[in-house]
C-alpha cells in the first residue's frame, strides 16, 4: 500500500514539472489534491462524448437505514372479558383518537338479555332447591324400605311355595277324603231314615194306634227319607265339583302364585337396588344442576360488571390492537363498534395509550445484523416532517429471527421538543457506520444490472467493452468493486448510446 501511495506522488510531481515546462512562468496553476473521495474525470475519452471515471482507491462509510414506528410504552388493551355472553351488541363507543380520563366509560353495550337471564335464574333457584329436598328425603325412605322390601317379597315367594307342597303333598288328599266321607255320610243317614221308616210301617201295623197319629210320624219320617236322598245327591254333586273342578283350580292357583311371587323376588333382587342407585343419581344429579345455575348465576353476574367497560388510567384512545407498533385490527374493529355493530368477548376492541412515552420499534435485515449493536446511537428522520430529526439509541435488539424474517429492535428517544409524536407514526433510523478504506471504489450511476449481475462499460481506446464486475459494500454515492476492474481504469459513468 505503501509503494502505490510513493507511486502516486512521483506521478504527480512528474506532471507538475511537464505543466511548468510547457506553460512557463505565469501560466502555473495550483493541481488538485489527492482525496479519498472519487472524483470524477469530466474529459471524454477520444471516439466518445460520454463522461469517464478512472477507478481508484477509496473508502465506504458504511450506513444502516431502518423503517421504524413510534409505539408508546404504556398501553392497556380494552376487551369484554365475559365466559356467559357469546356475542354482544353495541350502544355507544368513544372515538378513535378520543382523549380519556380514567374510569371514563369507553363502550356500552345491550344488557337488557343478560339481566333477564339473571332473573329467570333468581326465581328458578327457591324450586330448584325444594325439588332437591324432596328427592333427598326419597332417597332417604329408599334407603331404608329397599331391604324390608327385598325380605317381604322373599317371605312372599317362601309362602306361595309352602302354600303348593302342603296342598299337593297334605291338602288335595284330604280334601278328597272329605268329599268320599260326606257322601258315604249322606248314604249311611240315607240308610237310616229308609230303615226307620221299614219298622216304623210294622210297628204302626201292629199296635192299637190311631190312624191320626200314625199318619203324622209316617210323614215325618218319610221327609227324613227324602231329605237324606236329597243330601246324598248334593254331596255327590258337591264332591263331584271339588274333585274335578275345585281341586285341580286351587292347584293351579296355588302353582301360578308360586311362579308369580319366584318372578316377584327375582324382580325385586335385581331392581330394588338399582332404583335405590337411580335415586342417588338422580339426586347427585339436581346437586349438581344446582351447582351449575349458581355457577352460572354467578358468571353472569360477573359478567354484567365485566360488560361496563371503562379506561384503566388516562389516554388516548387507539381501536384495535397493537402488534410491533401497528394498529393491525382497527379498520375491523372500528366498523363492529358502530351502533348496532357485534363484538365478541376477550376481543381487543381498543387500546388506552400513554402518548407521552414513545419508543420506536424497527426490523433490522439478517443482512444488516453486524452492523448494529446495543447501544449504538443514531438518528430519526420523520416521515410527516424530513427536515426533523431526532436522536435514538438501540436498547434491545432481538435474538432470534421474526416469522417474516429480521430482527426486533427497540430504540428509545433523545428529546423531541416541539414535535408532534404520536404512536404509529413513521420515520427512518440511520446509523453511521465506520469507513472501510483503500477500496477500489467507482461511482454508483456506472454501474448497471443484467439478469442479476453487475457490469461496468470499460472505456479502452476511444471504444467501449462491456465488463461483469462483483460489487461489496456502498453508501450514497459509491459502490465498492471486489472483482473485474483494477486501479487505473476508465470506465463510462452513462451507457453508451
Amino acid at each position: 500500500m505503501l509503494k502505490d501511495q510513493f507511486s502516486r506522488v512521483g506521478l504527480y510531481r512528474t506532471l507538475v514539472l511537464i505543466t511548468l515546462t510547457l506553460l512557463g512562468p505565469g501560466r502555473v496553476q495550483s493541481a488538485p489534491r489527492p482525496s479519498s473521495l472519487p472524483e470524477v474525470d469530466r474529459k471524454p475519452p477520444k471516439g466518445t462524448e460520454a463522461q469517464t471515471y478512472t477507478v481508484k482507491r477509496g473508502s465506504i462509510k458504511k450506513k444502516v437505514q431502518l423503517d421504524a414506528i413510534f409505539e408508546a410504552t404504556e398501553m392497556s388493551p380494552i376487551k369484554i372479558q365475559t365466559k356467559s355472553v357469546p356475542e354482544f351488541t353495541v350502544v355507544e363507543a368513544v372515538a378513535h383518537g378520543a382523549r380519556v380520563k380514567k374510569g371514563e366509560v369507553l363502550v356500552k353495550v345491550e344488557m337488557e338479555k343478560i339481566r333477564e337471564q339473571i332473573e329467570d335464574l333468581e326465581q328458578e333457584r327457591p324450586a330448584a332447591a325444594l325439588t332437591l329436598e324432596l328427592a333427598e328425603a326419597e332417597l332417604t325412605n329408599l334407603s331404608l324400605t329397599t331391604p324390608l322390601k327385598g325380605e317381604a317379597a322373599r317371605r312372599t315367594q317362601r309362602n306361595a311355595a309352602e302354600d303348593l307342597a302342603y296342598f299337593e303333598n297334605v291338602g288335595r288328599l284330604a280334601r278328597e277324603r272329605g268329599v268320599e266321607f260326606n257322601i258315604k255320610n249322606s248314604e249311611q243317614r240315607l240308610d237310616g231314615a229308609r230303615e226307620e221308616l221299614a219298622q216304623l210301617k210294622k210297628m204302626y201295623a201292629a199296635d192299637d194306634l190311631t190312624e191320626e197319629t200314625e199318619e203324622i210320624i209316617l210323614k215325618r219320617q218319610k221327609f227324613s227319607v227324602e231329605s237324606a236322598e236329597y243330601f246324598v245327591e248334593t254331596a255327590k254333586q258337591s264332591g263331584e265339583l271339588t274333585l274335578k273342578t275345585a281341586l285341580p283350580r286351587e292347584q293351579e292357583t296355588l302353582r301360578v302364585a308360586k311362579r308369580d311371587q319366584e318372578q316377584a323376588a327375582t324382580y325385586s333382587d335385581q331392581t330394588l337396588e338399582r332404583q335405590l342407585n337411580k335415586k342417588r343419581l338422580e339426586v347427585e344429579k339436581l346437586k349438581r344442576d344446582q351447582r351449575k345455575a349458581e355457577k352460572r348465576l354467578a358468571e353472569l353476574r360477573k359478567d354484567l360488571e365485566e360488560m361496563t367497560v371503562t379506561a384503566p388510567a388516562d389516554g388516548l384512545i387507539y381501536y384495535g390492537a397493537c402488534e410491533d407498533g401497528r394498529w393491525t385490527t382497527g379498520a375491523a374493529v372500528s366498523k363492529r363498534l358502530s351502533p348496532g355493530g357485534k363484538i365478541v368477548p376477550r376481543e381487543v376492541l381498543m387500546t388506552v395509550v400513554n402518548p407521552d412515552r414513545l419508543v420506536l420499534r424497527a426490523v433490522v435485515p439478517e443482512g444488516d445484523l453486524s452492523r448494529v449493536k446495543v447501544g449504538q446511537e443514531g438518528q430519526a428522520t420523520l416521515v410527516a416532517n424530513p427536515d426533523r430529526k431526532i436522536a435514538v439509541k438501540l436498547d434491545d435488539l432481538g435474538f432470534v429471527p421474526l416469522p417474516a424474517g429480521g430482527f426486533q429492535a427497540r430504540l428509545s428517544l433523545g428529546r423531541a421538543n416541539g414535535t408532534r409524536l404520536v404512536p404509529g407514526m413513521n420515520s427512518k433510523v440511520t446509523f453511521e457506520g465506520s469507513r472501510q478504506g483503500e477500496v477500489l471504489v467507482v461511482p454508483k450511476e456506472a454501474v448497471f444490472a443484467e439478469g442479476g449481475e453487475k457490469y461496468v462499460y470499460l472505456s479502452t481506446k476511444g471504444t467501449a467493452e462491456k465488463r461483469f464486475v462483483k460489487t461489496g459494500e456502498s453508501d450514497d454515492r459509491i459502490v465498492e468493486i471486489e472483482e473485474g476492474l483494477a486501479a487505473g481504469d476508465r470506465i463510462l459513468t452513462k451507457k453508451p448510446e
